[in-house]
């Protein structure tokens, strides 16, 4: 019965690593995107991009003389917004924002692209009778955006690397 469920472990972890399954979050990184260097993100920004990288066997540098790539934070914002109220004058429903503009700057110091912008909108139900939970999804939302926001800043990166070795 053991030999039969060690069998059913082994063969079900074949068949998820020949699918090509990875970790959420993993990203295949060109070697100029591993060391990357960012200036002037929140630490919620950096902490996403950090978390990341090291899931995709890259990370953040010190400095920028020894980054691939710069990104340099132009603005970031995150807003939130009441879509409606309740007939007591409460929240019933949020939105939130996030800005992000940022520049793309290579090793050399040469701008790699124009000016990146990215908006995220999200918007959730506040229930009235559970706070907490609702404090929490909100900052579940945050750092989803957070991750998005991430992804979104690593593939134009590529994008914008690929053009400038072209």
């Amino acid at each position: 019965m053991i030999a039969i469920k060690k069998f059913i472990i082994l063969f079900t972890l074949l068949l998820v690593s020949a699918c090509g399954y990875h970790l959420r979050g993993g990203i295949d990184l060109p070697d100029d995107l591993k060391n990357i260097y960012i200036q002037g993100a929140s630490s919620q920004l950096t902490e996403s991009l950090k978390k990341t990288l090291r899931s995709s066997d890259g990370g953040l540098v010190e400095t920028p003389e020894e980054a691939g790539l710069v990104i340099q934070v132009i603005k970031e914002d995150m807003r939130r917004r009441v879509l409606s109220l309740s007939s007591t004058g409460r929240a019933n429903e949020y939105e939130l924002n996030y800005l992000l503009d940022f520049n793309l700057i290579d090793a050399e110091g040469n701008q790699l692209s124009e000016k990146q912008i990215i908006e995220l909108s999200r918007d959730y139900f506040n229930d009235q009778e559970d706070v907490l939970g609702k404090d929490n999804e909100e900052q579940l939302i945050r750092k989803e955006m957070y991750r998005k926001a991430v992804k979104s800043m690593i593939t134009r990166s590529r994008i914008a690397l690929e053009k400038g070795n072209q």
